[in-house]
């Protein structure tokens, strides 16, 4: 019985000690961390939104912009967004998120602006590579370039196009 308060003694006259690490523990293989966004891979069509069940990746658009928003409180890391991101924009961090003191401190948010109709100039709704060979592989570029413009000049361009066509049936 002596002994032992011999020895809390000791610890309390001591102090509490602790061993310092000099690094963090590298999380396993295949962890699955943060949810990332290239927002200049985007093309602002929600699947993301869509596909997750805890709504933590919520996305809203209008004509200009789309606007992305992550909650890592909520989300469950489940990679069903990074799995069903027809663009390829999202992927998630290797490492374990950073240590934080306030609820939604680490939440983010993304505007992605839309590009430049090649015609009008007005903003429009990107069309990636990756998802055009996905719809057609064997597209010609003719067809591909029509995919840099807006649907009205889209439109015309169609209409411009079958102006000749129907002046030759006249004849």
């Amino acid at each position: 019985m002596f002994d032992i308060l011999q020895i809390i003694r000791k610890n309390v006259a001591e102090g509490p000690v602790t061993i310092g690490l000099s690094h963090r523990t590298p999380p396993p293989t295949g962890f699955r961390g943060l949810v990332l966004l290239d927002s200049s891979r985007c093309i602002g069509c929600g699947m993301c939104a869509y596909v997750c069940v805890s709504e933590s990746v919520t996305g809203t658009g209008d004509e200009t912009r789309y606007h992305w928003r992550y909650e890592p409180g909520r989300c469950t890391f489940c990679a069903r967004c990074v799995d069903r991101c027809p663009a390829d924009a999202l992927s998630m961090s290797a490492d374990s998120p950073p240590v934080y003191s306030h609820p939604r401190e680490l939440d983010t948010k993304h505007d992605v602006p839309f590009p430049a109709c090649k015609g009008c100039g007005k903003p429009k709704r990107p069309a990636p590579e990756t998802l055009l060979r996905w719809a057609a592989p064997s597209m010609d570029e003719e067809t591909r370039d029509l995919y840099q413009l807006c649907e009205a000049c889209r439109r015309l361009h169609y209409q411009n196009s079958m102006k000749p066509v129907m002046g030759e049936e006249r004849k």
